[in-house]
């Protein structure tokens, strides 16, 4: 950069000027300068030399003597130079103040800096321009002065990035404190003061747990032992779950501190055990299916050859004992019912259904065998009552979780049935988690007894758990509560509270009422004809179906395993109005027997007798062309009515 705003006439006019002006220096200013070791020259604001010291010949290389009255711009200088001094003098002559600027000079010999400093001189209305190399201590100071504005930069800089850094973790949906080593909480973001109010200069077991010394085996302080990040679960004092992660931190002073950030998992781990749950009780399922089919095959020939017995005896002594032998395989056999309406291996048909016609006949049922110290209370308010359910399964969760609530007030209370509608459009407004949107019917049955234990809670839905051991509780009635509402796609919910009662309700997706139309009356049965053929591994229910089916008219001819069945039907080409088979049968099963026979005769009419129904199986039996099924177990008279609906 050069001095070139003047053009040359004015340049010359001026040098002119100053030439007379200052033909010689004030005798201050000269013996100032003369003899000085660094360079001194004045300038006059416009740029022209007016006096150089003996020391400027080595700056300027040019004799002092031969400086006077040139301007900057036609001085020997390097670039970088004459436009550090171009633009110094502007500021001095606009400002009137110092200014000062270092200038890197290379030589043949090397390097060197130079510290050039401009100076206004008002009483000579000149500047005075020093230049002189910078002494070793000058460029330490230099050196130290940079130093120190980096470090206030960098000071600057990292404050700014802690600001920067506190202001993220302040918003966190994460609770974030930091703790020292006497346990004091140094800082606590929003959401930390949210959970626990203000917490900074308390002590963290205090805030965390409400407890009044530490807790024992604390993860947080490996970390201040070890430098080694850790994470780890905790259940604070309100009863919600974290998954803890700590990290080491120090303050501003350099202070070992440990970072905690707490994610909250609550909802999680409830999900999880609501998982665990399911998948158990599903376990449990599968198990208690194997064996109800086990125990049915049983059942058959007691009930049957007990009734049997029965009818041919007028003992009645003898008749006394058989119905109570025959009472008690009655019992059984509702067990056997119950376990497998759990284990839901048996499909059922459903059918559109109104909840408050069924409540209201059920409940007038039951208000009729109520003790005298229970008030049964009920309101009917769903305006949609129609749901997609089998009537009596609804039927098993009304009855179930009423007498639950009875046996729940041993001393007198109130039982409240209420069904109504909850139309749920957001799941923010939902009652409960995991509830679809959408139209339900709501049934809540509730009583005034005892109540639950939160511990016992969980359970409740267990198979085969019970706190009415003493008076003959199986266990199974809220179990088969809670598989009948999955399986119709609802859900089931329980709040209780020890010593003030107990509430459940159920939701059940509403549906499209069925417009149904008139069926002619069914005329009296008569005595059946027809050539049956009963396919069946167990040789006792075996006999006591054929005695039975027998005894109503039919031609009864027996397999004892599918192989058999099979060969006795194609040698009979045909000839069988009806194939009545067991389902689980060593060799060949009831529905490999009922394909053999369907291949060579298409029309044929066979029924599978069987204690459960997999909706695979069922799948299977409808696309082969098989009849129906035959549930196990059953009564005498039972099984008759639904060979009938067969062959007449």
């Amino acid at each position: 950069m050069r001095i070139s705003f003047l053009k040359l006439a004015q340049i010359d006019k001026i040098v002119e000027s100053t030439m007379e002006q200052h033909a010689t220096m004030p005798t201050s200013l000269e013996r100032y300068a003369a003899n000085a070791s660094w360079a001194f020259a004045a300038l006059s604001p416009e740029g022209v030399v007016a006096y150089a010291n003996a020391a400027c010949g080595a700056v300027f290389r040019v004799a002092a003597a031969q400086l006077a009255g040139r301007g900057l711009r036609d001085l020997p200088l390097p670039e970088e130079l004459a436009a550090a001094l171009a633009q110094a003098l502007q500021k001095v002559v606009a400002g009137g103040q110092e200014e000062r600027f270092t200038w890197l000079n290379s030589t043949a010999v090397g390097q060197y800096r130079m510290q050039c400093r401009l100076v206004p001189l008002p009483e000579d209305g000149l500047i005075g321009v020093e230049l002189g190399e910078l002494p070793e201590t000058a460029l330490l100071e230099e050196a130290l002065q940079n130093e120190k504005m980096l470090r206030r930069r960098s000071d600057m800089l990292r404050e700014h990035n802690r600001k920067f850094f506190f202001s993220v973790i302040d918003e966190l949906s994460a609770f974030v404190y930091m703790q020292r080593r006497d346990y004091t909480v140094a800082y606590a973001n929003k959401k930390t003061t949210q959970y626990y109010g203000e917490s900074i200069g308390r002590r963290c077991y205090e805030v965390f747990s409400g407890r009044s010394s530490p807790c024992p085996h604390c993860p947080t302080f490996r970390v201040f032992d070890t430098g080694k990040p850790v994470d780890w679960q905790f259940t604070d004092v309100a009863g919600r779950t974290f998954h803890i992660y700590d990290y080491p931190f120090e303050d501003e002073n350099g202070e070992p501190l440990v970072m905690e950030l707490g994610v909250d998992i609550t909802e999680l781990k409830r999900v999880e055990r609501e998982l665990f749950q399911a998948q158990k009780m599903r376990a449990i399922g599968v198990l208690a299916g194997g064996i109800a089919h086990d125990l049915n095959n049983n059942l058959v020939p007691i009930i049957f050859n007990t009734d049997y017995s029965m009818g041919k005896t007028d003992d009645p002594e003898l008749q006394s004992a058989l119905g109570e032998a025959l009472r008690a395989a009655y019992k059984a056999s509702a067990l056997v019912e119950q376990v497998l309406e759990y284990s839901r291996q048996q499909d059922v048909t459903r059918a559109p259904l109104h909840l408050t016609p069924l409540a209201k006949d059920n409940l007038e049922l039951l208000q009729a065998s109520l003790p005298k110290h229970i008030r049964l209370e009920v309101d009917y308010a769903a305006d949609q009552d129609c749901v997609l359910a089998n009537p009596s399964q609804i039927q098993q969760i009304l009855l179930n979780l009423s007498r639950n609530a009875v046996q729940a007030m041993p001393t007198g209370g109130t039982l409240s049935v209420s069904i109504h509608n909850l139309h749920l459009q957001s799941q923010k407004d939902a009652p409960h988690t995991g509830l679809p949107l959408g139209d339900h019917v709501v049934l809540r049955v509730a009583d005034t007894g005892h109540g639950i234990e939160p511990e016992a809670v969980e359970r409740i839905f267990e198979p085969f758990y019970t706190s009415k051991q003493k008076s003959g509780g199986t266990g199974m009635g809220l179990a088969v509560v809670h598989a009948i509402t999955s399986c119709n796609n609802g859900s089931i919910h329980v709040d209780s509270t020890p010593g003030q009662g107990t509430t459940f309700t159920v939701y059940l997706p509403c549906t499209t009422p069925e417009v149904k139309s008139a069926k002619p009356e069914s005329p009296p049965p008569t005595r059946a004809k027809g050539r049956l053929l009963l396919v069946d591994d167990d040789g006792g229910a075996l006999q006591a179906m054929k005695r039975v089916l027998r005894d109503t008219g039919y031609e009864v001819h027996t397999a004892g395993n599918g192989h058999d069945g099979l060969k006795i039907f194609l040698q009979a080409e045909g000839e069988f109005d009806l194939v009545l088979t067991d389902q689980s049968m060593p060799g060949m099963t009831g529905i490999e027997m009922a394909a053999g026979i369907l291949r060579r005769h298409p029309d044929a009419s066979i029924v599978i007798c069987t204690g459960h129904v997999e909706p695979s199986l069922e799948a299977q039996a409808r696309d082969l062309g098989v009849a129906g099924f035959v549930m196990k177990p059953m009564s005498p008279r039972m099984l008759v009515e639904n060979i009938r609906q067969y062959c007449p």
